[in-house]
């Protein structure tokens, strides 16, 4: 835990002496939650990176530490670059990094980059439904459908404001210089194919021997809750997976416009206030690749397909950047795609690889896994009632 005059010194004597703490809070979930302290407003990581706020004389920021390794000073050159040219072309919700005395946007200490942004305000946007308690509601009556929460649902003019602001990132930074042909094949859709496929060759044999295990001994309601919920979404995954291995497949052999994306754009990286979104956060995945998998991924976080959620997101992104034919398709590819392949990933690091997470961190990845888990069984119960 660093002190607020080791942050003075060690890393904010390199900026202006206008950005010395006064005071520090520690961000980080792992900071409270082990403490006993409340930690729903505070930063949800499963990596090693970490947050503080600073409070200086000319206002609020937040001082992130990358984790070891993540990103390379390359790559952390190449965000701040996209970030840099968004804002120059006018786009004010995302924080920009402050510019050190060497004039980069970062410093070097203890191993690791740390980075000073400017405070993102607003409130954060809760799920779109309720979903721990949807055991005892359904009460064995499997039709009833996520259209029935209608009442937790997210209010319209944010997804409106949401895809609108995505389109306009993207316009920002489509003229961003980028070494390769701006035409191509998605390099993440292929990487998604190579993982789903070593799911399938015996990854899934795997992962319901390691979940079955932890909840045959495990005597936390809080795990096997977990456990019978991962479970569920594995099980899920398996009935999607000739579905997604086709899908993938098309997709990656597809020919489109490529250029800087944020690559895991949603909506829990976003803020809003009263007029829609006030900030974006987290951009560690900036990469070259089809703006698709950002449509895909925040429409997707945001409404479910085949709703007026999804179709009023759409045609607000498309007022500002059009998708072509083959991005349409990708879009409808993908949509489950990231979904399962994140929720596998967070299984696969508990279960499989002993990744530690508090309690704090299960119950919010739980409360994920089964909203996916409601969306996709709903999704497959309409279909076969159709």
């Amino acid at each position: 835990m660093f002190t607020v005059q080791q942050i003075n010194r060690f890393i904010l004597s390199e900026y202006p002496r206008k950005f010395r703490a006064l005071d520090v809070l520690p961000l980080d979930v792992a900071n409270f939650v082990d403490s006993g302290k409340d930690a729903s407003s505070y930063v949800l990581s499963l990596d090693n990176c970490r947050h503080w706020q600073v409070t200086t004389r000319v206002g609020l920021y937040c001082l992130r530490r990358w984790g070891n390794g993540m990103p390379g000073k390359n790559q952390l050159q190449f965000i701040q670059a996209v970030l840099w040219q968004a804002e120059c072309e006018g786009i004010e919700f995302i924080p920009l990094p402050v510019e050190a005395s060497d004039h980069r946007g970062f410093v070097a200490f203890d191993g690791s980059y740390w980075e000073l942004l400017p405070w993102v305000g607003g409130f954060e946007e809760p799920p779109p439904i309720r979903t721990i308690g949807f055991e005892e509601e359904f009460s064995g009556d499997v039709s009833v459908t996520v259209e029935q929460y209608e009442d937790m649902a997210i209010q319209p003019y944010r997804i409106v404001s949401a895809m609108t602001s995505l389109a306009q990132f993207h316009v920002a930074v489509s003229t961003f210089p980028i070494a390769d042909s701006p035409v191509g094949n998605s390099s993440r859709v292929k990487n998604m194919l190579l993982r789903w496929r070593s799911w399938v060759d015996g990854g899934f044999d795997s992962l319901y021997r390691a979940i079955r295990d932890k909840w045959s001994d495990s005597a936390s309601e809080l795990l096997i809750n977990f456990a019978e919920t991962g479970l569920r979404f594995q099980n899920n995954a398996v009935m999607y997976s000739g579905q997604m291995l086709s899908n993938l497949w098309r997709s990656s052999r597809l020919a489109v416009q490529v250029q800087p994306v944020i690559g895991n754009c949603c909506l829990r990286h976003l803020r809003f206030d009263y007029n829609g979104v006030s900030g974006m956060i987290d951009f560690k995945l900036v990469s070259v690749d089809s703006v698709v998998l950002d449509v895909a991924s925040l429409l997707g976080s945001m409404a479910n397909p085949n709703t007026e959620g999804w179709n009023l997101g759409l045609r607000a992104y498309q007022r500002i950047r059009r998708l072509d034919d083959y991005e349409i398709f990708m879009l409808d590819s993908l949509y489950h795609s990231i979904i399962l392949i994140e929720g596998l990933g967070y299984l696969s690091d508990f279960f499989l690889l002993g990744k530690p997470m508090n309690e704090y961190q299960i119950d919010k990845i739980t409360n994920r896994l089964e909203y996916w888990n409601l969306r996709m069984e709903t999704e497959n119960y309409n279909r076969n009632s159709a």
